[in-house]
């Protein structure tokens, strides 16, 4: 049996039976669709496409293997970073759950994380639920890269009235 070539709006459900009923050459074909998709995306759109299903698939089934194949492919290259830009403009409304692969995928580039913790920072009057877990979880050896502005962002942080 084979899973034919379909649109990208029936994926989503197609892989949702193939979990549910445990069927397992659709699963198969489910992962294979999702791989050719993932080395032929072409535009933004079809990335965001391809990484929100991968999400999807991560938060409402508990499979990781699309979200580590998108970050395997994807992750730490410029073109990471401009991707995961558009989700981090909304830094502060964000899904917690959704910040782990963004993370992932900004790789070793913090640059990315700090310009994104600093907006937080300015434009909040505390420290926000995403910005706290990023903080946490952060590599403190990234600090060395940029310790001025790093130190910048600690500063404003201790200045906030909860900390």
């Amino acid at each position: 049996k084979k899973m034919v070539d379909i649109e990208d709006g029936l994926f989503r459900e197609i892989n949702k039976m193939a979990v549910a009923f445990k069927i397992g050459w659709l699963q198969l074909d489910c992962r294979r669709w999702i791989e050719r998709k993932l080395l032929t995306v072409k535009s933004v759109e079809d990335r965001a496409y391809v990484f929100n299903e991968s999400y999807y698939v991560l938060k409402r089934l508990g499979k990781n293997e699309y979200m580590e194949m998108f970050v395997n492919e994807i992750g730490g290259s410029a073109d990471s970073i401009m991707f995961i830009s558009g989700y981090l403009n909304d830094f502060d409304n964000l899904e917690t759950e959704m910040l782990y692969p963004l993370l992932q995928l900004a790789g070793r580039n913090y640059e990315v994380i700090l310009d994104t913790l600093t907006k937080s920072v300015a434009n909040n009057p505390g420290l926000g639920k995403n910005a706290m877990l990023v903080l946490q979880n952060i590599n403190m050896w990234c600090f060395q890269a940029d310790w001025e502005r790093w130190s910048s962002l600690f500063n404003k942080i201790t200045e906030l009235p909860e900390i």
